[in-house]
């Protein structure tokens, strides 16, 4: 499940660097650059706790994960921020559920738990993030359509 997670992330990033490389982003590249981060930063912490957990002798290498997702064919339609923001809350909603499905299966006192909650408040915190950016262009796409 770790593995799984950590795949998730490697996603992620991924897919925030293919999102920072698009011109119409404008100041929606403040929250790519910290997503970015996170998800970096979060791969190297899930690697600490898989090392942890893993059976040396069944267990892969993090490093050697299936990257199934190319980022940038799921990017390449989406122009304005309100798309961007809807695909990132999406993948935000579904990382948080991986996040809260791991958590059931920690000690609530270990140190890995403690990760994984910081993780999962920081996760969530995107996650609120996008759903306003996505609310917000809407209202002004309302409001000119309206006009």
């Amino acid at each position: 499940m770790v593995r799984t997670l950590w795949g998730e992330q490697k996603k992620r990033e991924l897919l925030y660097l293919e999102a920072l490389k698009k011109d119409s982003m404008g100041p929606f590249r403040k929250v790519l650059s910290q997503g970015h981060l996170s998800a970096v930063l979060f791969q190297r912490e899930l690697h600490s706790i898989y090392d942890y957990f893993k059976c040396f002798l069944t267990d892969k290498e993090l490093g050697v994960a299936d990257m199934n997702m190319r980022p940038a064919s799921l990017l390449k339609d989406l122009n304005d921020t309100e798309e961007v923001a809807g695909l990132f809350k999406k993948i935000e909603a579904g990382i948080l559920q991986l996040y809260k499905t791991l958590r059931a299966h920690v000690d609530r006192e270990s140190e890995a738990r403690q990760v994984l909650d910081e993780h999962l408040l920081r996760i969530s915190e995107f996650y609120d993030t996008f759903s306003k950016m996505e609310m917000v262009n809407r209202k002004k796409t309302t409001y000119v359509a309206a006009a």
